[in-house]
């Protein structure tokens, strides 16, 4: 992990086709995620899913590539 804070379009960028764990989110004033610091990222969702079961806090899951057909976000 690093302790960088990143905007979403950075990690983005850094992290093609990944799941990213993301803390210390700052948001817009709608909610939208604008920064945070990537937590932990893997190309299985479900790697993510288990890093989140284990943090205690503030959190964002984002896949950074076009979700599957079928798929969405659980907000």
């Amino acid at each position: 992990m690093s302790n960088q804070r990143m905007t979403l379009e950075e990690m983005t960028e850094k992290y093609p086709d990944q799941w990213l764990f993301i803390i210390d989110c700052e948001h817009s004033e709608n909610t939208e995620l604008l920064s945070g610091i990537v937590f932990a990222h893997s190309e299985a969702r479900d790697d993510i899913y288990e890093v989140s079961g284990q943090y205690n806090g503030s959190a964002a899951i984002r896949y950074t590539g076009e979700l599957p057909e079928g798929m969405h976000y659980l907000l």
